[in-house]
């Protein structure tokens, strides 16, 4: 029996647009987003799976540094002070509830907080492409070894 041979010659004045072939069985070698595409074919669940921790884990991750940076700066969001206030005495009753302390009037947590959640939902079209990008990496470096790993033990 043969064993494929590797096409290791390049030919000249080939168009770009031709595909590369890696062996003389003529197995096109995906490039770019098709490898990907390939993969995701093969194991839909872990990619859709690696989606979803890292749509997730780019929405909670930059919560406190963004909360962290208006409470530490000089920044504020203009609201006017009744608001502030109307808004604190509606959470106050939350808290008490809740047994912890009362907010001041004129603190600005709450307005931090919703400003932050606010910064988050607007970086939504980035976080999504960020996690496209992260996705096949994650999905083949951490989901795939984990679903390996369970199916072992089960």
């Amino acid at each position: 029996m043969s064993r494929p041979v590797l096409s290791l010659v390049k030919q000249p004045f080939a168009s770009p647009l031709k595909r590369a072939y890696s062996t003389a069985t003529d197995k096109p070698v995906l490039r770019g987003y098709k490898k990907y595409a390939e993969q995701f074919k093969s194991k839909p669940g872990s990619y859709m799976t690696s989606f979803a921790i890292l749509h997730e884990l780019t929405a909670i991750a930059p919560f406190p540094f963004i909360y962290f940076v208006l409470d530490s700066s000089d920044l504020k969001v203009p609201f006017p002070e009744s608001v502030v206030s109307e808004g604190n005495r509606f959470i106050n009753k939350a808290r008490v509830y809740y047994h912890y302390e009362p907010l001041e009037a004129d603190n600005r947590v709450m307005i931090n907080l919703v400003t932050t959640y606010c910064i988050v939902k607007a970086m939504l079209p980035l976080r999504i492409a960020a996690s496209a990008a992260m996705t096949p990496f994650f999905a083949e470096r951490l989901i795939g070894p984990i679903v390996q790993l369970v199916r072992k033990r089960f």
